[in-house]
C-alpha cells in the first residue's frame, strides 16, 4: 500500500480578507499542517494544489495574493510537487494523475477547501476510482461548518472520513 496525500486550494481567498472567507479555515489549515508534517513523517507523497481562475473572475484571481497557497501550507509543503487547476476535480485537465500513477499510489488522502466542492469533486473522479480514497476531515473547510460537515458525511458513503 502506498499513499499519498492530497493538499487542495488552502489558499488565500479563503482567509479572512480574502475574496471569499471560509468559516473555521484558520483551523483547517492547522489541520492540514499537521496532516503534512504527519504524512512526511510516514514517507508518504505530498502533493499540493492550487486553483488558479481567469482575471475575470472572483477569486483566485492570476498574480493576486488571493490565490496564492496560504503561507504556513506553503512552508509545510516545502519542495512538494504543485499542481495547478482551474476546475474542481483536481484531476481534471491536470497533471495529477500521472503524478500518482508513477509513484504507484494505492491510498489517496485528500483534505482542504473547499469540502463541498474541490475535495468532493476530487474525491469522486473518475480518475481516482480504483485507489482507496480517504478524507482527512481536520484539514477541510467550506462558507459554513454545517455545509462542510454535511459533504463529509456525504462522502463517508464512498471515502473514509478520518
Amino acid at each position: 500500500m502506498k499513499k499519498a496525500l492530497i493538499v487542495i486550494d488552502i489558499q488565500n481567498d479563503y482567509f479572512p480578507g480574502g475574496a471569499f472567507t471560509l468559516e473555521n479555515a484558520d483551523e483547517a489549515c492547522k489541520g492540514a499542517v499537521e496532516a503534512i508534517e504527519q504524512a512526511k513523517r510516514d514517507g508518504w507523497l505530498v502533493i499540493g494544489v492550487q486553483h488558479v481562475s481567469t482575471p475575470d473572475s472572483p477569486l483566485f484571481k492570476p498574480d493576486t495574493e488571493g490565490v496564492k497557497i496560504h503561507s504556513a501550507v506553503a512552508a509545510a509543503l516545502g519542495d512538494a510537487p504543485i499542481v495547478v487547476k482551474s476546475e474542481a476535480d483536481s484531476f481534471f485537465k491536470t497533471n495529477l494523475e500521472q503524478i500518482v500513477r508513477d509513484a504507484g499510489i494505492t491510498d489517496l488522502y485528500l483534505t482542504g477547501m473547499m469540502t463541498q466542492h474541490c475535495v468532493t469533486h476530487t474525491a469522486l473522479s473518475s480518475q481516482a476510482r480504483d485507489m482507496k480514497v480517504h478524507i482527512i476531515a481536520k484539514g477541510c473547510a467550506a462558507p459554513a461548518k454545517a455545509l462542510s460537515d454535511l459533504a463529509l458525511q456525504g462522502l463517508s458513503a464512498r471515502c473514509r472520513v478520518e
